[in-house]
């Protein structure tokens, strides 16, 4: 290995992946939050689901990372930079952001939030998307509660135009020493967790007490490290630093990690368990895009539901919210259950093509950018190459 790849504009395998994560997420959350089935074992034998939904958001992160990091652009400064995340995530935040408090208005129920309604100061942390920080369950998942991640990536956002220069200045030989920092941090906060947290009290609803959940989980410094984790890889795979692996063994090793999930403390399941075969996962998936052997997930149909996978996330709250609430929180046999989780789920990505195409890409098309004073040119790519505007981020 050495030398430096060629830098390709788009990862459009990784775009796919993007839509299959949100999918888990969203599949998670229509059996668990919307408890369609009567059949209470269904839900018994879905104790998984968290895990795998907490995997996809890690990998989001992880993404999240890479994707900046792959499309860095020397040329960038951080006030431009700030300017395309703020365009991209705030719009959809704020319409979803709306609809979930006008619904809560609405219903004066919140029947599908761990906690009661938000009030005044939980709400306004919301949208100003600093909840996350508060050790609080009334805030990191009030309103649209899927946002608590919203506010670790506007954390990660603030801070890329400071990370990204040391990586861009690491000499090629320390990339796998600080890529076995990283990882290594992100195996030990668990165990950092345990030590400075209580655990839950007997009898509690959740294995973990409330403390305990959100530094692991929710905790944006925490996060962080993911996020890193996932540039310092793209910078690996650039420099062509990452050995050739077949897509079969992270996906194994991933296999392996669920298998053991009746084994691993509680505290890895959120996470940390599932973090390093993803990590190994991703830069596979790119080397295969950059060297022109990509696979399936960049197919036309699915990097289109993955450039929408941002709105999709965002939205499919309030909608199975929505729904649940219409249906007066009745449950169904098992067959009935199962259609109507598949009518919701192709309801919730119908819903977000509609968001994505509505809102989002018309506020990135207008408002990304500053208007040019003369002929608009392309910046160029870190190789030297004219680039076109640079893939979005996977933000979750």
């Amino acid at each position: 290995m050495g030398g430096v790849l060629p830098r390709g504009d788009r990862l459009p395998s990784l775009t796919g992946l993007r839509f299959l994560l949100a999918g888990v997420v969203l599949a998670g959350h229509v059996l668990t939050l919307g408890r369609f089935f009567e059949d209470q074992g269904v839900y018994e034998a879905a104790d998984a689901s968290s895990m795998a939904s907490a995997a996809a958001v890690s990998s989001f992160f992880l993404l999240s990372g890479f994707v900046l990091a792959w499309n860095a652009s020397p040329t960038d400064t951080a006030l431009r930079f700030w300017r395309r995340r703020l365009v991209k995530i705030f719009p959809n935040h704020v319409v979803t952001w709306t609809l979930m408090l006008g619904l809560l208005m609405v219903t004066g129920t919140a029947a599908l939030l761990p906690v009661p309604d938000p009030g005044l100061g939980e709400a306004v942390r919301n949208l100003l998307l600093v909840h996350a920080w508060v050790p609080d369950m009334a805030d990191f998942s009030s309103v649209n509660p899927v946002t608590w991640s919203i506010s670790c990536e506007a954390f990660f956002y603030l801070l890329f135009p400071l990370l990204i220069r040391p990586v861009h200045a690491l000499p090629a030989r320390l990339l796998w020493p600080v890529i076995a920092l990283v990882a290594g941090l992100v195996v030990t906060m668990p165990l950092v967790a345990m030590a400075v947290t209580d655990e839950a009290a007997p009898g509690s609803w959740s294995p973990l007490s409330t403390e305990r959940w959100w530094l692991i989980y929710f905790f944006p410094p925490v996060r962080l490290l993911e996020f890193t984790l996932g540039v310092v890889l793209a910078r690996a795979v650039q420099l062509d630093r990452w050995p050739t692996l077949r897509l079969r063994w992270p996906l194994l090793a991933l296999a392996g990690v669920f298998a053991a999930r009746p084994q691993l403390p509680e505290e890895y399941v959120w996470g940390a368990a599932t973090c390093l075969p993803v990590a190994a996962l991703i830069p596979v998936i790119a080397t295969r895009d950059v060297q022109g052997r990509g696979n399936w997930l960049g197919r036309r149909g699915l990097v289109v539901l993955g450039e929408a996978s941002f709105a999709l996330y965002m939205v499919h709250f309030p909608v199975l919210y929505a729904i649940r609430v219409r249906l007066d929180q009745r449950t169904f046999d098992t067959v009935t259950a199962t259609a109507l989780s598949l009518v919701v789920s192709a309801l919730c990505v119908a819903v977000s093509l509609l968001l994505w195409r509505g809102v989002e890409m018309p506020m990135m098309r207008h408002f990304a950018r500053p208007r040019a004073r003369s002929a608009p040119t392309a910046d160029p790519a870190p190789d030297g190459r004219t680039a076109s505007m640079p893939q979005e981020d996977p933000t979750p």
